[in-house]
C-alpha cells in the first residue's frame, strides 16, 4: 500500500524528486517546494560552480534565448529573475527592433518596437542563475553526479513510488518520493516505467528536420545598422545554409552556421570562416571578419520535432510526470524550448495551488492535458 504522507496538511506529501537539473527541472523544483517537504533534483552531471557547459548538456556551447512567455513564467516562479539575468550578464532583447531577419532575394523583415523584454545568453549562464535561485529554497537539494537508473512502482496500484540512482560514489541508492519529475529531456525513464508496468507507450507525432549547425564563441562582432542579433535564414527549399549571431554574456558572441542533412557546417577555423563567407548575404562573415576565436567550434545535428501524447493514456501512472523535452521537443532554430519548459513549470505551479482531496491521483492528467 502506499506509505503515509502528510496529506491532512498543506503539504501534499514527503518528498518530491526531479531526474534532471537543467532548466525545466529547476524551474519545476520551485511549485514542488510549495507543496512538498523535501525536492530533491537528481543530475548525472558534477553541478560545475560558474557559467560552464557541462556534459550532460551538449547544446549548451551554442547560442539560447528566453522569448517573452518564458521571462514571464520565470518572473512568476522566482519574482526578479529578469533583473538578476540581466547582472549576469545577460542581453536584454526586443524581438521586433533587435533581430535582424533577412533571406537571400526578400527585403529584411521591418523593425517595429514590441517593448515585450527576451534575453540572449549562454545557455550555461541561464542555469547557473536559476539554480542559484533554486538552491535558495530551504527545503530544495541538488544532487550532482547522480544518475538516475529507473523509477520503481507499487505492484498493485502500478503507481511511481520510488527512483533507483547511481551515486557519485558508484553506490545504488532509492529515494522514495510521492512524485517522480522526469526533467531528463529524454524522457526514457518514463516510457520504461510505461513498459515495465504494463501500459502502453504514447503516440507519437514527429517532423524531420535533419539540422546539422556549428557554434563558438568570439570576442566581438560587427553586426549592421546597431542591430543585437542577425539570422540569415536559407531560401528554402532551394538552399539549405544559413547562420546566426547572437550577443552572449561578457560583450562575447555566440556564432552558429547552419546546414541541412549531408550539408554539413565545418568545426575547423578556416573552413567555418569559408563557409560564413560563401552565405549568399554576407551578414554574419562582415560581421565577424576582425572578430577572434576564443572556443572550439561544436557540432550539434538535430533529427526531428518529437511531441508524445501521454494526454492520450487513460492510465497514466500517479506519482510520475515527465515534463520539458521528455513530453516534446521543438526544432531549436525557433529557440522554443527552454520558453515552453518555463512555462509548464508554471502551469504545475497553477495546478499545486489546487486544494483538491487527493491532489495527485489528478495532478498528471490535468497537467498533461494542458500542456
Amino acid at each position: 500500500m502506499r506509505r503515509d504522507t502528510a496529506s491532512k496538511s498543506y503539504y501534499l506529501g514527503e518528498r518530491a524528486v526531479v531526474v534532471g537539473g537543467a532548466l525545466a527541472g529547476l524551474s519545476a523544483a520551485r511549485p514542488l517546494s510549495e507543496r512538498f517537504r523535501q525536492v530533491v533534483i537528481l543530475d548525472r552531471d558534477e553541478m560545475p560552480d560558474g557559467a560552464k557547459p557541462r556534459p550532460g548538456v551538449p547544446q549548451g556551447k551554442h547560442p539560447h534565448g528566453l522569448l517573452g512567455g518564458g521571462v514571464k513564467a520565470l518572473e512568476q516562479l522566482f519574482p526578479g529573475f529578469g533583473n538578476e539575468l540581466r547582472q549576469a550578464g545577460a542581453v536584454p532583447i526586443d524581438r521586433g527592433f533587435d533581430i535582424l531577419f533577412e533571406i537571400a532575394g526578400q527585403d529584411p523583415w521591418p523593425r517595429i518596437k514590441i517593448g515585450e523584454p527576451t534575453y540572449a545568453m549562454s545557455r550555461p549562464l541561464i542555469e547557473l542563475t536559476l539554480r542559484r535561485q533554486v538552491e535558495r529554497l530551504a527545503n530544495v537539494e541538488v544532487r550532482g553526479g547522480c544518475r538516475a537508473l529507473s523509477i520503481i512502482g507499487e505492484s498493485d496500484t502500478g503507481a511511481a513510488t520510488d527512483i533507483c540512482y547511481r551515486t557519485p560514489h558508484g553506490n545504488l541508492e532509492t529515494l522514495q518520493s510521492d512524485l517522480i519529475i522526469d526533467a531528463s529531456a529524454n524522457g526514457s525513464l518514463t516510457l520504461e516505467f510505461l513498459r515495465a508496468s504494463g501500459r502502453r507507450l504514447p503516440q507519437e507525432t514527429s517532423i524531420g528536420v535533419n539540422m546539422r549547425y556549428a557554434s563558438a564563441l568570439f570576442d566581438h562582432a560587427d553586426i549592421k545598422d546597431n542591430y543585437k542579433i542577425a539570422y540569415t535564414l536559407p531560401d528554402a527549399p532551394e538552399e539549405s545554409r544559413g547562420g546566426l549571431i547572437m550577443p552572449a554574456e561578457n560583450g562575447t558572441y555566440h556564432v552558429t552556421l547552419i546546414g541541412r542533412r549531408d550539408d554539413i557546417p565545418p568545426i575547423r577555423e578556416s573552413e567555418f570562416r569559408r563557409y560564413a563567407r560563401e552565405l549568399r548575404i554576407p551578414t554574419v562573415y562582415n560581421a565577424i571578419k576582425h572578430g577572434s576565436l576564443l572556443t572550439e567550434i561544436a557540432p550539434y545535428s538535430f533529427t526531428e520535432s518529437r511531441w508524445r501524447h501521454f494526454a492520450q493514456l487513460s492510465d497514466f501512472p500517479r506519482g510520475l510526470l515527465p515534463i520539458g523535452d521528455a513530453i516534446c521537443r521543438f526544432n531549436p532554430v525557433y529557440g522554443q524550448g527552454m520558453s515552453v519548459a518555463a512555462q509548464e513549470a508554471s502551469l504545475l505551479f497553477d495546478l499545486l495551488k489546487r486544494s483538491d482531496h487527493d491532489l495527485l491521483s489528478v495532478l498528471a492528467t490535468d497537467f498533461l492535458n494542458q500542456t
